[in-house]
């Protein structure tokens, strides 16, 4: 009985962090100024408190 419930446990929270995964995927991923900067591609326009956000890529 017990096994049971920890085997279904697991298989939600694996279900929850696969799902949640492909909705980051499908929905994209921005990049650019997290603060609504001008100038992202400038590297020279960029200050402390606006820095380029950066995305992983997925092998």
């Amino acid at each position: 009985m017990w096994q049971n419930i920890i085997i279904i446990l697991i298989i939600v929270v694996c279900v929850f962090f696969i799902g949640r995964r492909i909705r980051r995927q499908l929905g994209g991923s921005k990049t650019g100024c997290g603060c609504g900067c001008s100038g992202c591609d400038d590297p020279s326009a960029k200050t402390n408190g606006c820095e380029t956000k950066t995305t992983r890529t997925l092998h």
